[in-house]
């Protein structure tokens, strides 16, 4: 699995149970920390990610915050199953 793919499983994983996934926030070091990748690489494969329409990037929080869109939720249950 490619490492963008692991880090929608891994924002999936805290949030996936929620009844809508894409209204929560989850702290990017915790995905870091759950993807066994640095901080920075992850934060790069987020930029990506959020180019695609997988994720939003909130700056209001440092390292910032992130949050799967409907399509990244889509994606990573895809990948899931």
């Amino acid at each position: 699995m490619e490492r963008k793919d692991s880090i929608l499983l891994a924002l999936l994983a805290k949030v996936g149970k929620l009844p809508e996934p894409y209204d929560h926030p989850t702290l990017s070091w915790e995905i870091a920390e759950e993807t066994h990748l640095p901080l920075h690489c992850v934060l790069v494969l987020c930029k990506e990610l959020s180019e695609e329409g997988l994720v939003a990037i909130s700056s209001l929080n440092e390292p910032p915050l992130l949050y799967l869109t409907k399509t990244g939720v889509i994606r990573a249950r895809r990948h899931q199953a």
